[in-house]
């Protein structure tokens, strides 16, 4: 009986042993590329960063190029970037409607490399408040006619966080009038899950989280484009709960009455852009088993990463208010 037991330890000991053997890569790994990351905005100065790809078991940092020509050209205007030790800065920023093109040469294990890409600024999205019911808020998307429009949008709330501290400098959990001594009131901008029913902007994002049982899902980012809508005024409500944060109930127990802005963040994209940001979206969010992956975007001649250009607008949509305590 012993014998056998001895024996059956073994065996476990055995198996445990070879499920813990290391297993060396034997795929082909392939040689660093030059990846190029560029998402110029309006009216500000454009920059490139350049490094190279890396082996995806290789650890550290990517290895930044420095000593690459790097050149914009805008209409018959040529600019040149400067490396400044992290990025290419150029002396120009862009205005909406520029069409840009991106010409990098470089050297690269002793051949040269021509990598060559281009995009379209877009305009600024034009966006028009309606009046908000409690944690329902409206606001109307002004799409611009004749072109096809893509676009990104997510919800933040502004907090006012009340930090309380004691004589001895310390922080107070739970204040009260004895142990308040000194208060600290900080701005914190808090993403938030927000519900929207359009299919129109909801089409490129699943989700499984409902809101108190409507037919609302619950995003934190929403890509879509214009093609249900092109040139329209396309009313858009969404329902966000802003619950009250720990810091800010501190602030409630004070006495005071907090207000939560929310504020709508929605971009214009290129179509490079787009696709690249979709791309990565899905690529990250995707957690279904046995799926094949997500292939990121690019649209690097020659190379690869994204030179796709956006521009942003932050709207105030209304304002959640929470009561203070008794």
């Amino acid at each position: 009986m012993k014998n056998s037991i001895y024996i059956f330890l073994l065996a476990i000991a055995f198996l445990n042993v070879s499920c813990e053997k290391q297993i060396d890569f034997r795929g082909d790994e392939q040689s660093p590329m030059v990846v190029v990351v560029s998402e110029p905005e309006p009216d500000t100065n454009l920059t490139v960063r350049l490094t190279y790809s890396r082996f995806f078991l290789s650890g550290g940092n990517f290895k930044v190029i420095g000593n690459a020509d790097v050149k914009v050209k805008v209409g018959g205007t040529t600019f040149t970037g400067l490396f400044d030790g992290s990025v290419y800065r150029f002396p120009y920023s862009p205005a909406e409607g520029d069409s840009i093109n991106l010409t990098v040469r470089m050297q690269n294990g002793g051949d040269d490399t021509v990598l060559t890409a281009a995009t379209r600024m877009p305009f600024r999205p034009s966006v028009t408040v309606r009046e908000s019911m409690g944690d329902t808020y409206h606001f109307v998307l002004n799409d611009r006619p004749g072109e096809k429009n893509y676009y990104s949008m997510h919800i933040a709330t502004v907090d006012s966080v009340v930090n309380f501290y004691d004589r001895n400098g310390n922080s107070v959990y739970d204040p009260d009038d004895t142990t308040i001594v000194v208060r600290d009131t900080l701005i914190d901008t808090v993403w938030r899950a927000f519900g929207c029913s359009d299919g129109a902007l909801t089409s490129n994002v699943s989700s499984s989280i409902n809101i108190d049982g409507d037919d609302a899902y619950a995003y934190y980012q929403l890509y879509f484009t214009d093609e249900m809508f092109d040139g329209q005024n396309r009313e858009v409500t969404i329902k966000c709960e802003a619950n009250t944060p720990y810091s800010t109930y501190k602030g409630r127990k004070a006495g005071k009455s907090i207000s939560l802005e929310v504020l709508l963040y929605i971009e214009t994209l290129s179509k490079e852009a787009y696709l690249y940001e979709l791309s990565r979206f899905k690529q990250q969010n995707d957690d279904i088993f046995m799926t094949e992956p997500v292939q990121v975007q690019s649209n690097i001649n020659g190379g690869l990463g994204i030179f796709g250009a956006k521009a942003s607008r932050i709207v105030t949509l209304g304002a959640a208010t929470r009561p203070a305590e008794e």
